[in-house]
């Protein structure tokens, strides 16, 4: 049989089977994930050390659902994510501390927003074949690897399976009405916007869907239906924005100005766009953020998001525009807007997972143009693609099966990434291997000399060695900018070692002004203040930081001493 003739036959069999079965793609991808454990990024404060989540019980279901003070967000990301934080709690009752389940669960979620997404082209496009390629496309897509092998992720996938049902449930009300189907849709909207707040941007894409489909609904209906789907969504979205800005989650905007944002995000857009067209290498981390840059970095998704948007709104403007591939544009845009720092900045300036949903529209979008080519010519690119994307995965999922591994593609990624060296060298560090900490921050100082966290790790591997003049003077050196509050606290503690007391509260008091919610600078200025004898600060600090880490035994220690008042708790850094 030719060439013709295999493809032929598979296109019969595309056109035979429901979509909806690339699902096992994704969870044969990303079955090995089970027999990972944690990474040192993010995973223990949600899933590891988070004693609330531990216990299935009326109160603590109550917590997670009700309690908005300060320490209760605190503890669960200073964010508002009933959902998410419940699916963990539902994760710790069923498998306990087998962390082979929770992985299984991310990958059964990605499973599931696979074959949801993969129908949802299906009911856009009416064709088979583009479902089929779209969902295939999606499901081995590499930059989709951080969500499903990072448990900290598990808001994105949760949201991202949520969100995707409640738009192929809106999507049959727009085609044949029925109040339980709107009614259902909102439902889960809400639920949806519960696991993660960014997924807000659905009401955005059920506005292009409505535009796009033929609908026996009245514009009225259509209206009323949009209006009433975003007014749901809003309900959970606007108490996650007032906890998270109460709690300093939402950054200021990154830059000096719009100008300099605008840039930021042509520069992220450019990244992405790369990425999804299998341009790797894929990391934790990207050496994009503000500042200037040269053209090549930032023009071409400058050009490409200029030329996007613009014929995105014209097809918005003139019906006979409005094509599967303009969809799947406008959706790319949709769900780009929110992460795109130009509505609200976000922490990280780049990240795989911030084109998750968006690339849905991407993919879509590129088979919806693939398919207008010739058979003979459409199905082997196609091919070539899945292919492509699944080898990429396959290289990129064990990145994610240890700390190490993951910074150490970090740091080959971008050698100027000074948070990977660190981290690299601090892990080297706790297994005592401080010549291989010594080689990482050394190497780290080479690619970025003079970055404070770099200077920081120096100087504790300087204290390690008993050097501490010299640790203090590199401590100082490191001392230059508000993110380096941890060096002030532990400059205090070297202080503290050489006998310089009124210096080590000088740094102690330092480290908490410049950052008052974090254990670690609290509980550094109860140790020195307890050391020259002020009880009364000393107890109040240690008293902060057991309530912003409750489960630390160093603070259930503090306090214990505290309240004995004769006990001195430990000065080393």
């Amino acid at each position: 049989m030719g060439a013709a003739g295999v493809t032929g036959r598979l296109a019969g069999w595309v056109e035979r089977v429901h979509p909806a079965w690339v699902g096992l793609v994704g969870l044969v991808l990303y079955a090995r994930t089970a027999a990972y454990g944690f990474v040192l990024h993010d995973d223990p404060w949600l899933v590891r050390d988070n004693r609330l989540l531990h216990d299935v019980n009326v109160d603590s279901v109550w917590r997670v659902l009700s309690d908005f003070s300060w320490e209760q967000r605190h503890r669960l990301g200073a964010e508002y994510l009933p959902v998410r934080d419940l699916s963990v709690m539902l994760d710790y009752a069923t498998y306990g501390d087998w962390i082979g389940g929770h992985h299984l669960t991310q990958v059964l979620l990605y499973a599931g927003t696979c074959a949801v997404l993969a129908s949802l082209a299906l009911a856009l496009s009416n064709s088979r074949s583009l479902a089929w390629l779209t969902g295939l496309l999606f499901a081995t897509h590499p930059v989709h690897v951080e969500v499903v092998a990072w448990l900290s992720e598990r808001k994105g996938v949760l949201g991202a399976f949520l969100l995707s049902s409640s738009l192929l449930i809106a999507t049959s009300y727009l085609r044949r009405g029925g109040s339980k189907r709107a009614l259902a849709a909102c439902l889960i909207f809400v639920l949806a916007v519960a696991s993660k707040a960014l997924v807000i941007a659905g009401a955005g894409a059920l506005v292009l869907i409505a535009l796009w489909l033929e609908s026996p609904l009245g514009r009225r209906h259509k209206l009323a239906f949009v209006g009433a789907y975003a007014a749901c969504g809003l309900l959970v979205f606007i108490p996650n924005v007032w906890v998270s800005s109460s709690m300093g989650v939402i950054v200021p905007y990154h830059g000096e100005g719009f100008a300099d944002t605008l840039l930021l995000f042509f520069r992220a857009h450019t990244q992405y766009l790369k990425l999804m067209a299998f341009g790797g290498p894929y990391a934790v981390q990207y050496a994009v953020q503000p500042g200037e840059t040269g053209v090549a970095g930032w023009l071409p998704g400058a050009l490409a998001a200029g030329l996007g948007v613009g014929v995105v709104a014209w097809a918005m403007l003139e019906r006979s525009r409005r094509t599967v591939a303009m969809l799947g544009l406008g959706w790319w845009f949709v769900f780009l807007a929110p992460v795109s720092h130009l509505l609200v900045p976000v922490q990280n300036y780049a990240a795989d997972r911030y084109v998750f949903l968006p690339s849905f529209g991407l993919l879509m979008a590129f088979a919806a143009l693939l398919m207008k080519l010739p058979r003979a010519v459409a199905w082997p690119v196609g091919t070539a693609a899945i292919l492509l994307a699944c080898g990429w995965t396959l290289v990129q999922t064990p990145l994610w099966s240890s700390t190490d591994r993951l910074f150490e593609n970090a740091a080959r990624v971008d050698p100027t990434n000074a948070a990977a060296w660190d981290e690299l060298a601090s892990l080297a560090a706790e297994r005592d291997d401080h010549e291989l900490a010594w080689a990482y921050t050394h190497t780290g100082l080479e690619h970025s000399p003079g970055d404070w966290r770099l200077l920081h790790r120096q100087g504790l591997l300087l204290a390690a060695e008993g050097k501490l003049e010299a640790a203090i003077e590199t401590m100082r050196r490191a001392a230059s900018v508000p993110d380096s509050h941890k060096v002030y606290a532990n400059l205090a503690l070297l202080y503290l070692r050489r006998g310089l007391r009124d210096e080590a509260l000088q740094m102690a008091e330092e480290a908490v002004r410049l950052q008052a919610e974090t254990a670690h600078n609290q509980r550094v200025l109860g140790i020195v203040a307890y050391e020259i004898g002020d009880t009364e600060t000393a107890c109040r600090a240690f008293e902060r930081a057991a309530a912003l880490d409750p489960y630390d035994p160093d603070n259930v220690q503090n306090l214990e001493l505290c309240a004995e008042r004769g006990s001195r708790p430990p000065v080393e850094p």
